[in-house]
């Protein structure tokens, strides 16, 4: 029989493993934002690439859970108004095209991880 005390000790240490998860999901969201500018960055696709990545946003928060859904889409979507779209090293984005597909980008990232994605990693969950 456990104490009320144990419980609570084991209830701490999960919630920092669940706040783990939800860095390591934001910052692979991070990362593939960096990675997909870089191999988009100059060729005519480029403007799409926000909504392609959607995939891998979904992916992201399925795994680790809601919280990482929702923060790696604001990371992305920074990512790539700052590295991927002219003028490049700024937050503003000159072409409306991918300013629309940021948004959308958003959009989905933020309404899927809230709609469908679990509130808890599924490394964690109980």
């Amino acid at each position: 029989m456990t104490s009320g005390i144990e419980r609570q000790q084991h209830k701490g240490k999960f919630l920092c493993l669940r706040k783990a998860d939800s860095a390591i999901g934001a910052a692979l969201c991070a990362i593939g934002a960096l990675a997909a500018s870089s191999i988009a960055s100059g060729h005519s696709w480029q403007s799409t690439v926000p909504l392609a990545f959607s995939v891998f946003l979904l992916a992201i928060a399925v795994v680790f859970g809601m919280r990482a859904g929702i923060i790696g889409s604001v990371l992305a979507a920074l990512v790539f108004a700052a590295f991927l779209f002219s003028p490049i090293g700024s937050m503003r984005v000159s072409s409306e095209a991918a300013r629309s597909n940021l948004g959308w980008m958003l959009l989905i990232g933020v309404a899927f991880s809230f709609l469908f994605a679990p509130p808890t990693s599924g490394f964690r969950r109980h």
